[in-house]
């Protein structure tokens, strides 16, 4: 199985991350962009105007150990969804992600 470490290697395999502010999550999609197959998710909420809570992440487990599931939270602990906002992590995986990359909280 392969192992990703950039966005780039994953997206040569098929793999791409979006965000879709209406469902208040980044995905990972495997196929092209019309047919692709939802793969994973961190799914964000927000706590009253200024905190955005990480709260759940999920990749489907056949693709656990690949690296998509870190490639998904650095999207999202980087992407426009966080603007201004505080950032709280209900979610164990992001606050792992972020005990790992500790420079993701001071944005």
């Amino acid at each position: 199985m392969a192992r990703y470490l950039d966005e780039q290697q994953a997206a040569a395999d098929g793999f791409r991350i979006v965000h879709e502010p209406g469902e208040q999550r980044y995905a990972i999609y495997q196929g092209d962009d019309d047919e692709g197959r939802l793969v994973g998710e961190a799914h964000y909420s927000f706590v009253g105007e200024h905190t955005i809570d990480f709260d759940h992440t999920v990749v489907l487990p056949e693709l656990r150990g690949t690296g998509l599931a870190a490639l998904l939270a650095h999207h999202a602990l980087t992407g426009d969804a966080i603007g201004h906002r505080d950032l709280q992590t209900s979610c164990w995986f992001i606050e792992g992600y972020l005990s790992r990359h500790p420079e993701l909280r001071e944005r």
